[in-house]
C-alpha cells in the first residue's frame, strides 16, 4: 500500500506539473527549477558564492558529484528530482520493511492513513523535487532506526549526514542520541551512548564549519548567509508568531493554512511525547527554530519532512468518524495538489 501511494503521488505531481508547463506555455525544466531550486542549480553549475552558503553542502554536493559523472549532459533540475524520488522511494521501502517487523514503534505509522497523511502533506512535492528535504527524510529515518537499534556507529554516520544536509540535522542528532541512550539498562551507559554520539555529531558539525572556512575563508558562512532572511528582533515577537501578532503576518487564507498546519504539528509533537520524548523533543526543536522568522511563510515544506508527525496525525485521522475522516481526507488532496501546482506556476509554495 505504501508503495502504491508513493507512485500515485509521483505520477500526479510530475502529470500535474507536464500539463501545466504545456498549458501555461512555459518549458517544464524552468518550472522544475523555481524558488530554492534554482538556487541548488546555481550550486551545482557554479559553486557556492553569498548568499547561496545558505544552503548546506552534502545535497548539491551529491548532485554535482552526480552531473559530472554524466558530462553535465542532464539539467541539475533533473537530476536532482532523481536523487530525491529515489531517496523517496529508498524511505518508503525502509520504513515498510521496519513496520512488516510488527514492533511497536513510534517510526512508522499503525495505519494506511498514516501514510496517506504523510506522502500527501501540503508540501510532499519537496520530497521528490530538486531540494534538499527528500535526502534529509532518508537519512533522518536512518539516523533514528539505527538508533532504535542500538546501532551506534551507523546512528552516527547518519546523523553526521543530516548535520550536512539541513541545520535541521542537529536536532536529528540530539534526538538520536537520546533514543540510544534509552537502549542501554545502566545510567553510566546511558551517558556514554548520550556523549558519545553527541562529541561525534559535534565532529561532524566541526567538519563542516572547517569545509566552510576552507571554501569561503567564514566558518560560518551558512550561519551568516541566513542574515539576510527575514527575522524578529525579540524573543517576545518570536512568540507572537503562535498567534499572528507580528506585523508581517496576515490572515489570509495561505497564511491562515500555514499557521494551522503548524499548529496540527504542534500537537502531534505535544501527543508524540508520551510515546517516544526523543521523536517529540525533535519536532517541538524542529517547529521552534521557524519562531524566529516571526511568520509561517515555510511551515508547508519544513514539516514534509517530520515523518513521525505526519504519521502520527495520520493515524488520528484514522480514528476519526467516517463523516469527518473522507472530507479531511478530499481536503488534504486538494490542498496537496494546490501547493504542487503553486511551485511550478511560481507562486510561493513553501
Amino acid at each position: 500500500m505504501p508503495r502504491g501511494l508513493c507512485t500515485l503521488l509521483l505520477v500526479h505531481h510530475f502529470a500535474l506539473w507536464a500539463w501545466t508547463a504545456f498549458h501555461r506555455g512555459f518549458p517544464l525544466l524552468e518550472g522544475m527549477n523555481r524558488w530554492d531550486s534554482a538556487h541548488y542549480s546555481s550550486i551545482v553549475l557554479g559553486g557556492y558564492v553569498m548568499p547561496l552558503w545558505a544552503f548546506l553542502p552534502l545535497y548539491p554536493g551529491v548532485v554535482k558529484f552526480v552531473h559530472a559523472l554524466l558530462g553535465g549532459s542532464v539539467p541539475p533540475q533533473v537530476l536532482g528530482s532523481a536523487v530525491s524520488s529515489a531517496c523517496l522511494l529508498a524511505f518508503v521501502a525502509w520504513a515498510s520493511r521496519w513496520a512488516a517487523r510488527g514492533q511497536p514503534s513510534a517510526l512508522t505509522p499503525r495505519t494506511e492513513w498514516g501514510w496517506f497523511f504523510f506522502l500527501f502533506s501540503p508540501a510532499s512535492y519537496a520530497l521528490h523535487s530538486h531540494h534538499t528535504e527528500g535526502l534529509f527524510l532518508l537519512l533522518s529515518f536512518g539516523a533514528f532506526a539505527s538508533a532504535w537499534e542500538g546501532r551506534f556507529w551507523r546512528t552516527a554516520l547518519f546523523a553526521g549526514l543530516c548535520v550536512w544536509s539541513r541545520n535541521q540535522g542537529v536536532f536529528v542528532a540530539v534526538a538520536a542520541a537520546l533514543l540510544l541512550a534509552e537502549r542501554e539498562e545502566t545510567g553510566p551507559r546511558r551517558f556514554a551512548r548520550f556523549a558519545g554520539l553527541g562529541a561525534l555529531a559535534l565532529a561532524a558539525y566541526g567538519g563542516l564549519l572547517g569545509f566552510e572556512w576552507w571554501a569561503s575563508g567564514d566558518a560560518l558562512a551558512h550561519l551568516h548567509a541566513q542574515s539576510h532572511w527575514p527575522h524578529v528582533d525579540s524573543a517576545r515577537s518570536a512568540l507572537r508568531t503562535l498567534w499572528f501578532g507580528n506585523p508581517q503576518q496576515s490572515l489570509r487564507m495561505w497564511s491562515l493554512v500555514r499557521g494551522l498546519f503548524f499548529a496540527l504539528l504542534l500537537v502531534a509533537s505535544v501527543a508524540l511525547l508520551r510515546h517516544s520524548r526523543p521523536l517529540g523533543l525533535y519536532g517541538l526543536l524542529s517547529l521552534g527554530v521557524m519562531l524566529p522568522q516571526g511568520d509561517f511563510s515555510n511551515a508547508l515544506r519544513f514539516g514534509a519532512v517530520l515523518f513521525p508527525l505526519l504519521f502520527w496525525l495520520g493515524d488520528r485521522l484514522a480514528a476519526a468518524p467516517t463523516w469527518l475522516r473522507w472530507p479531511l481526507a478530499l481536503l488534504t488532496l486538494w490542498l496537496n495538489h494546490k501547493v504542487t501546482h503553486l511551485f511550478i506556476i511560481g507562486s510561493w509554495a513553501y
